[in-house]
């Protein structure tokens, strides 16, 4: 093989590998796409936790409908809506998992961000990285709030089983069922609005980034 062969052959390869070479903006890209596919199965549990809860709701309005002399049918409706809990309690889980797993693949975007040249896109991403632990931290609470509400709920139902159970402790347990449930529907609207600033900056980084997307 020629000199001058072996020196073009190098002049390729070299071209090629700088044409591999991605800039940060790129493997940030990369790596948020990555985390959203992490959360797949986080999506898939949407629908059918949303399934779940409306009838629980109706089993239970079905229960105080009843009169107590009807305890056979009150305690059957009582075991399927602990059924109904445990349900639920399974499809939280693998929303945690899926979380965590998204958690775990977007923590590699913060080696990318002190590699940026340009200042104004270093900031944003800098405040992507922000807003999605906040996000995370707010799912943590989601999913801490939505457990102790299956709980408190799962005491109620517990309760009503009861033939001599007394009213006034009825009456605190429905109380705490639905405090339990006013902080899951606090922690909710707090993830959404921050998953929504989320979407929100990351369009705007990709647009300063000038990443393409589809």
């Amino acid at each position: 093989m020629t000199r001058l062969r072996i020196i073009f052959i190098c002049l390729i390869v070299i071209a090629i590998l700088s044409g591999c070479q991605e800039s940060p903006e790129e493997k940030i890209y990369q790596i948020l796409e990555k985390t959203v596919a992490k959360e797949k199965e986080f999506n898939k549990q949407q629908k059918p936790l949303k399934e779940l809860e409306s009838q629980e709701k109706k089993i239970f309005d079905k229960i105080i409908n009843l009169e107590t002399s009807n305890m056979d049918k009150i305690v059957e409706l009582s075991d399927s809506a602990l059924d109904n809990l445990a349900k639920r309690k399974e499809r939280m889980e693998l929303e945690q998992e899926s979380i965590l797993s998204s958690k775990k693949e977007f923590s590699k975007m913060k080696n990318q961000i002190n590699k940026i040249e340009t200042e104004k896109v270093k900031t944003e991403a800098m405040e992507l990285y922000h807003l999605m632990q906040d996000r995370y931290k707010a799912h943590d609470q989601l999913y801490k709030a939505y457990n102790q509400g299956i709980d408190t709920n799962s005491q109620l139902y517990k309760m009503l089983k009861r033939k001599d159970l007394p009213m006034e402790d009825l009456e605190r347990q429905i109380t705490l069922t639905n405090q339990a449930y006013s902080e899951v529907l606090k922690m909710n609207k707090l993830f959404n609005d921050r998953t929504k600033k989320f979407n929100e900056n990351k369009i705007e980084f990709y647009q300063d980034a000038h990443i393409k997307i589809d």
